[in-house]
């Protein structure tokens, strides 16, 4: 799942895990604010699992949305 929040770009996702839990993960991205910065990435790690894949890209949105409002400048 791929969406817009403010100014950073979100692909929240899911890999299956060698227990068949699905593991959210997701990338928030920033690109440059003038010609001088340059894109941000930060990418999350493993966040948490679940028995289901859609839990987990759930969990992965939220983390993801409360980052960018801790993170907002």
């Amino acid at each position: 799942m791929q969406f817009e929040y403010k100014a950073f770009h979100i692909d929240c996702r899911a890999h299956r895990a060698s227990d068949g839990h699905y593991v959210a993960r997701a990338r928030i991205t920033r690109g440059p604010r003038n010609d001088e910065d340059r894109v941000e990435t930060h990418d999350s790690g493993d966040i948490d699992s679940f028995v289901d894949e859609a839990d987990a890209i759930s969990c992965a949105k939220a983390w993801a949305t409360e980052w960018c409002d801790e993170n907002w400048e």
